[in-house]
């Protein structure tokens, strides 16, 4: 199997090396427009395949046109301070229709995107909306992360180990994200939630500049692995509706079956009346900026 992954920053990079161990991938792809970052970081990779006896290569490439089984976009710029979600969606679309326009789409008719770039929701049905690709074949990244934080806060608060915790973040990839768990303290269920929903923040203050990108990656390994293992696993993803959650042309994240052919089923949550409203209320920010593109990127 070989996985091309597009930005070779914290989060692709990382992103390969836990590709190491999947023992099913022989080589990973890596691509940036910094090359000498991706020759940098590719031959650490490939050392370190040295250091576990590991038979498999990180291969830095100079253009897309390439086969590939799994395709991973983590190249865009990051939020800064003052940057309204417009002024960062402006950015990262560019970025977007530069990866478009450089793809050899007939040399992968069979392959699983998944989209990590910000705005995740809003890109993986930009992405969709500009391209060929079935949307059972294309993916965000950002609801195994959101639950994986929403887990670690929750057993924190409630005295629990994070292996008995069953949690699930759906909706947008944002501060508005609907965090679902229903046994416990109201009281310290909420504050998780809100602990949450400022993770990523929390994280971006710590890192005077950067963003969170362990747990990210970790995220994208494990839907990685899902597909190439065919596992059948549910796990939180952006997904593009069709009239699932009574949506449709839309993206945002909510439970899938992961397997070899990638999303095979949206799985519908049972949302109460307050579940179903904070759904609502998660993805009126997605609309505002799907408006945006049709107006301003003639989406």
């Amino acid at each position: 199997m070989k996985v091309l992954i597009i930005g070779a920053g914290n989060v692709g990079a990382h992103v390969g090396y836990l590709c190491m161990f999947i023992p099913e991938i022989e080589e990973v792809l890596l691509y940036d427009v910094n090359q000498e970052l991706l020759q940098g970081k590719c031959l650490d990779l490939n050392h370190s395949a040295g250091v576990i006896k590991r038979d498999i290569k990180f291969t830095p490439i100079q253009n897309l046109r390439t086969k590939a089984d799994i395709v991973v976009i983590t190249a865009g710029f990051p939020r800064k301070q003052g940057m309204s979600r417009f002024d960062l969606l402006d950015a990262n679309v560019s970025v977007v229709d530069n990866i478009i326009s450089e793809l050899e789409f007939d040399c992968l008719k069979d392959a699983i995107f998944i989209i990590v770039s910000n705005p995740v929701d809003v890109l993986t049905y930009y992405f969709y909306k500009k391209t060929s690709i079935p949307r059972e074949k294309l993916m965000g990244m950002a609801g195994v992360l959101d639950t994986g934080r929403f887990r670690y806060y929750l057993a924190h608060l409630l005295n629990k180990k994070i292996s008995e915790v069953e949690a699930v973040v759906i909706g947008s990839h944002s501060k508005d994200m609907v965090c679902i768990y229903k046994d416990g303290n109201r009281q310290k269920i909420q504050q998780a939630i809100e602990e949450t929903q400022n993770a990523g923040a929390k994280i971006v203050s710590y890192y005077k500049g950067g963003s969170a990108y362990f747990a990210p990656a970790l995220g994208v390994k494990i839907m990685i692995d899902a597909i190439i293992r065919d596992k059948k696993e549910i796990l939180p993803a952006v997904a593009i509706l069709n009239r699932e959650y009574g949506y449709s042309d839309i993206s945002f994240g909510v439970p899938v079956k992961l397997g070899k052919d990638g999303i095979e089923e949206i799985i519908e949550l049972a949302l109460s009346p307050a579940e179903k409203e904070a759904l609502e209320s998660s993805i009126q920010g997605i609309k505002a900026s799907l408006n945006y593109l049709k107006t301003n990127h003639k989406l």
